[in-house]
């Protein structure tokens, strides 16, 4: 995990430094968006996310970078029991990410893929990929506002039940546990 995050930090200063040697050529591309996810799968709780790449557009179809965001999470408790087997605070995730898109068509308007794929640098790490699809609408020749749906993947830390401390109450230990939780993506963002 810590050699994601290595390679992540890694790939974000070189592509700021080439990114400050490349911006009077016009190679600089930064984003920024803001969505929700709804989670699907066996952890169902939603979160809504911001987050930013910025890099090296390569020509005009492909675009590679690095980026951070900030994840809301709600709280979540498995639901129609009385004591919860998973339980997750509400807490902000921060993930840090490689990013690489591509641009189908040139024009005005035009679908993309985007490929997001990193890991958290807080509450205990984990694993976060995110794939989605759109379309780029060009407001001018440097700027965009990008709409997308997607699918994202993230490994987790819940609080799980492990086991009661006694055959007499109803006292409880929970331990941590890092799950898989998937959601899919509702995005909006602006391309600069």
């Amino acid at each position: 995990m810590k050699n994601i995050f290595t390679i992540a930090i890694i790939l974000a200063f070189a592509i700021t430094s080439v990114n400050a040697q490349n911006i009077s050529n016009n190679c600089y591309r930064g984003y920024v968006d803001a969505g929700y996810t709804f989670g699907i799968g066996d952890y169902d709780f939603g979160r809504f996310e911001v987050n930013t790449s910025h890099g090296y557009q390569i020509n005009p179809y492909l675009y590679v970078g690095a980026g951070v965001g900030l994840h809301f999470m709600s709280s979540y408790k498995t639901s129609g029991m009385d004591i919860p087997l998973d339980t997750r605070d509400s807490k902000v995730d921060i993930p840090v990410f490689a990013n690489a898109r591509c641009n189908i068509l040139k024009g005005k308007i035009s679908p993309f893929i985007d490929l997001k794929g990193g890991t958290y640098v807080n509450n205990n790490g984990g694993l976060y990929v995110n794939l989605s699809a759109g379309c780029r609408i060009a407001t001018n020749s440097k700027q965009a506002v990008n709409i997308s749906v997607g699918y994202t993947t993230e490994k987790l830390e819940f609080q799980t039940f492990s086991h009661f401390t006694s055959n007499y109450n109803l006292n409880y230990i929970r331990k941590p546990e890092i799950y898989n939780a998937e959601g899919i993506t509702l995005k909006i963002g602006y391309e600069f």
